[in-house]
C-alpha cells in the first residue's frame, strides 16, 4: 500500500547521516507533495460521499429496501483501505496543528517571560516532532533567559547536526560565547552573521545580541547603534527597546531614555519588557 511504502522510506531516510539526507531532498519533496494530493482527493472524496449520504436522508427514507443487491464481496476491504488512508492523513493533520500549537505556546510564554512553562511545552513538541529546528531554537532561547547556558548550547548544536547551515542557531551560539567570556568570538560571529546571514531573524537577532554585548561590556555607544539597528529590522522586538532605553540611561542621556521606554510602553503596555521599562521609569 502507498502509506506503507512511505513510511518505509522516510523511516529508511531517518536513520541516514546528514549528508544521505540532503541528497535525498527531492525524494522528500515528491513524498510531501504526494501526500498533500492526497489529502486534497480525500477531502474531495469525503465532500462527494456527504452530499450522497444527505441526498439519500432526503429522497430515500421512504423508498422500499432492494432485494437485488450486487455483489459486494469486495467492499470490505476497500472500506478498511479508505478508512486507513483517511487516517493516516488526519494523524499528519493532528500532528502538524498539535505541534504548531505547542510551538506557538511556547513562543508566547517565552514573550511572557514564563521560561519554565515554556520548556514544559517545548519539549512535548520535540517529543512529537524531534527533528522541528524551529521548537531546539525556541527551547534554548528559554534556557538562555534562565541563565543555563550549557543547556541551550547544547540545544542549538543539536540544530546544526539536523541543519549545519541554520543562521539562527549560529546567531545565538555567537550571544552564548559572549556569555561564557569569550567576547571576541562572539562579536566576531554575530558581526558575520549580520552582514552576511541570508535569515532576516537570524540578521534581527545578531544585531540585538550585538547590542547587548557592547552593553555588558559597557561599550553604551556601539550598544545604542545596534540596537537601533534591530529596532529597524524588527520593531516588534521590544526587549531590544528596553536595552536601548538602558543604554541611554548609562549614557546620562535621560530624555531619550525617557522617549524610547514611553515608545514601548504604548506599543504594549502589557509586555515583560514595558512592564520593566515602567518601573524603572517609577523609580
Amino acid at each position: 500500500m502507498m502509506f506503507d511504502k512511505i513510511k518505509t522510506l522516510l523511516t529508511e531516510i531517518e536513520k541516514t547521516s546528514i549528508e544521505n539526507k540532503t541528497k535525498n531532498e527531492d525524494r522528500l519533496k515528491t513524498v510531501l507533495s504526494t501526500i498533500n494530493k492526497i489529502e486534497e482527493e480525500i477531502l474531495g472524496l469525503e465532500k462527494r460521499t456527504g452530499n450522497l449520504l444527505e441526498e439519500i436522508n432526503k429522497k430515500g427514507k421512504n423508498k422500499p429496501v432492494e432485494t437485488n443487491e450486487p455483489d459486494k464481496t469486495n467492499e470490505p476491504d476497500k472500506e478498511k483501505e479508505t478508512a486507513e488512508s483517511a487516517g493516516f492523513i488526519t494523524k499528519i493533520q493532528s500532528s502538524r496543528v498539535n505541534i504548531t500549537t505547542l510551538i506557538d505556546k511556547g513562543w508566547n510564554l517565552i514573550v511572557s517571560g514564563k521560561y519554565k512553562e515554556a520548556i514544559k511545552a517545548l519539549n512535548k513538541a520535540k517529543k512529537m516532532d524531534p527533528k522541528n529546528v524551529k521548537v531546539y531554537n525556541l527551547l534554548g532561547w528559554a534556557y538562555i533567559h534562565l541563565e543555563q547556558y550549557d543547556k541551550s548550547s547544547l540545544l542549538f548544536q543539536e540544530v546544526l547536526s539536523i541543519d549545519p547551515q541554520n543562521e539562527m542557531a549560529h546567531a545565538n551560539l555567537g550571544y552564548i560565547n559572549h556569555k561564557k567570556g569569550l567576547y571576541g568570538e562572539a562579536i566576531e560571529k554575530l558581526s558575520s552573521i549580520e552582514r552576511k546571514a541570508k535569515n532576516k531573524q537570524a540578521v534581527l537577532y545578531a544585531l540585538f545580541y550585538l547590542g547587548l554585548v557592547y552593553y555588558e561590556r559597557e561599550m553604551y555607544e556601539d550598544s545604542v547603534e545596534f540596537l537601533n539597528k534591530a529596532i529597524t529590522v524588527g520593531p516588534n522586538l521590544y526587549e531590544a527597546y528596553y536595552y536601548l532605553g538602558k543604554a541611554y540611561q548609562k549614557q546620562g542621556l535621560k530624555n531619550l531614555c525617557h522617549q524610547i521606554w514611553e515608545r514601548l510602553i504604548n506599543t504594549n503596555k502589557y509586555n515583560i519588557w514595558a512592564k520593566k521599562a515602567q518601573e524603572e521609569l517609577n523609580g
